[in-house]
C-alpha cells in the first residue's frame, strides 16, 4: 500500500493519481436526514456481515474502503446511490446503470430507497467488490 504524504489516503498503486481535497462528511449529510440513516445502516451491515470499512469523504462522493475503494456512495435527499465493481455480469432490475471497465470488471450503480433494500443480495455483491483484488 502507498500512502499519499499530503492527504494520508492509502492506495494499492504507488503515486496513484487522486485529489487530496478534504471534504467534511457532515456536508454530505446536510438536509439529508433520511439518506444519512440509510447510509449508516449500509455501513453497519457491511461491518457486521463483511468486514471493517474506512470512510473517505471527498467532494464528489463518499468512498467506502477496505484495502482499496470498493464502493462510491452519493447521498440524495430521499435515497442513497452507490456503485460497486465485480468481475461478473449482473442482470437485475435493481441496477440503474452499468459500465464495462474491462473484460473482468463491471461497475454497477443502484439505489437504496428503504432499509429493506440492504438485503442479502446487495450485501453479496458488495462482499464480492470488497474482496476483489485490483
Amino acid at each position: 500500500m502507498w500512502q499519499c504524504p499530503k492527504c494520508k489516503r492509502e492506495f494499492s498503486k504507488n503515486n496513484q493519481s487522486h485529489s487530496c481535497v478534504v471534504y467534511p462528511i457532515e456536508k454530505h449529510f446536510q438536509n439529508k436526514d433520511y439518506s444519512k440513516k440509510l447510509f449508516k445502516e449500509l455501513v453497519n451491515q457491511i461491518e457486521k456481515n463483511i468486514g471493517g470499512v474506512k470512510i473517505e469523504s471527498l467532494p464528489c462522493c463518499i468512498h467506502l474502503v477496505s484495502g482499496y475503494t470498493f464502493s462510491g456512495v452519493w447521498l440524495l435527499k430521499d435515497r442513497v446511490r452507490l456503485d460497486f465493481r465485480v468481475p461478473y455480469n449482473i442482470e437485475s432490475k435493481r441496477i440503474i446503470n452499468k459500465e464495462e471497465l474491462s473484460i473482468n470488471r463491471k461497475l454497477y450503480y443502484l439505489e437504496i430507497v428503504e432499509e429493506k433494500d440492504i438485503d442479502d443480495e446487495l450485501l453479496g455483491w458488495i462482499r464480492d467488490s470488497y474482496f476483489l483484488q485490483n
